[in-house]
């Protein structure tokens, strides 16, 4: 048996935190409800729904390699483009079907979080975060080169075919959403699993000392890039649920704004709690349509501001649940 493995089975029972116990209550029954409402939305409220369920995932997958491991990706919007193209790709070519191309897309993504993780997690700090912008800035512009249009469409992207729901009492819409918080439900359930196995704690031990987890025995490079391709597999199907639910996928979609976006949903939801990739997704999802409805022309400055001060005010927020938390206890 490995240090890993003896180290993740611990002899005394440790009581977990008022905020552990919602955090799993609160993910299920929001799943839960997504499916019960999921019978009376239509139309846009369904699409907006089903997109915030895909930021959800997209901001757990981040949470996943900031809070675990310690690593800071500027890329990841490209791994969710990865996902939304084989997505894409496998859909209009009549390979896979709208939703089922997701498990594809995962391991595709996985995949080449892998490849480019192995090497890329040998640097540390500024260093991974400014590799990983330069392949958030570099992927759009080979999506649009000529010699993969073909495949990617170029400029133009590719139009993804309308999705049918095969439930007579459901719309399409409906039935995407639906299958949606499925996704959502069982991605989160995977990702609750590895954080509280031996993954999790290698990926912890290396992220608060990794010169002592060499000494115990843990391949830093090689969990740093497990940790890189679990949360690249994550992100990817974000991106292939992204394209069905939108039908439609283009390089321009996924600029390097999408991964800097990523990374102040992990701000806003704070590293750890899964309950907090929710509340990152709404904010990312239905803040900019509100500040378009205040302005038109000061859209970016409002939906700027009001990003900045929740980077500021929530991180605030967390340390003073903490102060009443340890207040608590000594009473």
């Amino acid at each position: 048996m490995s240090t890993i493995d003896t180290l993740a089975r611990p002899s005394v029972h440790i009581r977990r935190p008022l905020a552990d116990r919602v955090d799993r209550l609160l993910v299920p029954l929001l799943v839960i409800a997504v499916v019960i409402t999921a019978m009376g939305l239509h139309g846009y409220w369904a699409f907006k729904v089903s997109t915030l369920l895909v930021f959800a995932i997209a901001v757990r997958s981040m949470q996943l390699l900031v809070g675990a491991s310690g690593q800071v990706s500027l890329g990841h919007g490209a791994f969710f483009a990865v996902g939304a193209y084989t997505a894409g790709v496998l859909s209009t070519h009549g390979w896979a079907p709208g939703v089922a191309t997701v498990p594809v897309a995962a391991l595709v993504t996985g995949l080449a979080g892998f490849l480019f993780g192995l090497p890329a997690v040998r640097l540390a700090g500024p260093y991974l975060a400014l590799a990983t912008f330069a392949l958030a800035l570099a992927l759009p512009q080979l999506l649009k080169h000529s010699a993969f249009e073909g495949w990617t469409g170029g400029v133009s992207g590719l139009s993804l075919d309308p999705a049918e729901s095969p439930l007579i009492f459901m719309s399409a819409d409906q039935w995407l959403l639906l299958l949606a918080a499925l996704w959502c439900g069982l991605i989160f359930v995977a990702a609750d699993r590895l954080l509280k196995g031996p993954c999790g704690l290698a990926w912890m031990s290396l992220r608060d000392q990794p010169t002592a987890a060499t000494a115990m025995g843990v391949d830093v490079p090689k969990w740093k890039a497990v940790a890189f391709a679990v949360s690249s597999a994550m992100v990817g199907a974000a991106g292939a649920l992204s394209a069905a639910v939108s039908g439609f996928v283009s390089p321009d979609s996924f600029n390097v704004f999408l991964s800097l976006f990523l990374l102040v949903g992990v701000a806003i939801s704070g590293p750890r709690y899964a309950s907090g990739s929710f509340v990152a997704a709404a904010f990312l999802v239905f803040v900019p349509d509100l500040a378009e409805r205040v302005s038109q022309e000061w859209t970016g400055v409002i939906y700027g501001t009001v990003m900045l001060a929740s980077v500021y005010i929530a991180p605030g927020v967390r340390r003073l649940r903490m102060r009443r938390t340890m207040a608590r206890r000594k009473i």
